[in-house]
């Protein structure tokens, strides 16, 4: 008996407390307790953060979290949850609303986010994460946001089938990171698109970026990036697929571009690119690759492309044509004419002709769409010009 009675208060020492919020709480709250469980209805926030946690182990769950602020500094908002300091915290099943920030999390190692749901204010990012490595965004829903996540100096980030759309600037915004993982997220219809920037050895796979068609727009953009990866995913309806600037053995390989105004563009700011482009698919792209970098390094190999002739013969994706249309975008309105057409059918078949070494010798013929939507001319002709517009 006297062992059974230890063993019960055993168990109600290791037993993590929890806190019920019971119909509707006003905020603001600050909670310091390691290891608190915290579940409830509705807290409504007034001034500043309207949750924080400040303590680590910390499990918020089933919450409605409304209102916070008023401050929108992008880098410092008022969060409807704000953490410091909160290794191995758990958000779970949160409902945001009216907050400039959904979530900021500070110095929080391990951090989970699951299953948020929230829509912002157009001021600040969804979900704003620094200096948090091994952190966790997963199955959540992130619209209205300036970025829907935004990530700084967070090695070893997850961000796992997520929806972000309609938010002002990025979906997904990946600065000094490493060895991230971006996978199976869909994003859409966010006024730039999404950007994976200065970090080293990150992974962006199996996503759906679709429907960024700003003049600037682009699905994803790979900034100053090392040995990353750019594998499996599927880029629709963009202005821009995927950009290139400055990517240092980058692995681009399994994607499929279609209906894109340009599908890949290599372009630089500061180096040349090199990145291996091998087994992507290109169909019904006003253009399938775009070259703003004559000494890039890049490896095209084994690519299919509904331009491709149907014999196993050498295929140039970006033709001497493509490197002048990069300078002068405005010549988009002759992509479709008869001269340019021959012209680059003959640099494909006499390498003297090339401004450009960018040849797919294993290139594959996959079936031509019947026409071309000139709503990707248009497209084209307005992303390529404001993209030159806004670099310069």
């Amino acid at each position: 008996m006297r062992v059974l009675a230890l063993l019960a208060l055993l168990s109600q020492a290791l037993a993590a407390p929890v806190l019920h919020l019971r119909g509707e709480v006003q905020g603001p709250l600050v909670l310091s307790t390691p290891g608190l469980v915290v579940e409830g209805a509705v807290l409504r926030g007034g001034r500043g953060h309207t949750l924080s946690l400040l303590a680590p182990g910390i499990r918020v769950r089933g919450l409605r979290v409304v209102g916070a602020g008023p401050g929108e500094d992008f880098f410092e908002p008022d969060a409807a949850i704000y953490l410091r300091g909160c290794g191995g915290c758990v958000l779970e099943d949160i409902r945001v609303e009216g907050a400039p920030t959904a979530v900021r999390a500070e110095d929080s190692e391990g951090l989970k986010v699951r299953r948020l749901r929230a829509r912002g204010l157009g001021t600040s990012p969804g979900v704003l994460i620094y200096a948090s490595p091994q952190a966790l965004v997963e199955e959540s829903g992130l619209e209205g946001f300036v970025d829907g996540i935004y990530v700084e100096y967070s090695p070893g980030l997850r961000l796992l089938g997520n929806l972000l759309q309609g938010n002002t600037r990025y979906g997904f915004h990946v600065m000094f990171t490493w060895e991230a993982r971006v996978e199976g997220n869909f994003s859409r219809g966010n006024a730039v698109g999404n950007a994976l920037m200065h970090g080293v050895r990150n992974s962006v796979r199996g996503n759906r970026l679709e429907a960024h068609t700003s003049p600037v727009g682009y699905g994803l953009l790979v900034q100053d990036e090392r040995g990353s990866r750019v594998l499996e995913n599927r880029f629709s309806g963009n202005a821009l697929g995927l950009v290139l600037m400055d990517a240092q053995g980058v692995e681009v390989r399994g994607n499929r571009y279609q209906a894109n105004g340009t599908a890949l563009r290599l372009t630089r700011e500061v180096r040349s690119n090199s990145a291996q482009i091998r087994e992507n698919v290109f169909l019904g792209n006003l253009y399938d690759l775009l070259v703003d970098d004559p000494q890039a390094q890049a490896q095209v190999e084994g690519n299919a492309y509904d331009r491709a002739p149907p014999l196993p013969v050498p295929h140039l994706p970006a033709s001497s044509f493509a490197l002048l249309l990069a300078r002068q975008p405005e010549l988009s309105l002759f992509a479709l004419s008869p001269g340019v057409v021959l012209w680059e059918a003959a640099e494909a078949q006499v390498p003297e002709l090339r401004l450009l070494s960018l040849v797919d010798k294993k290139a594959k013929a996959v079936p031509r769409r019947a026409g071309l939507d000139p709503s990707l001319v248009l497209l084209g002709l307005a992303g390529g010009l404001l993209w030159w517009r806004w670099r310069s």
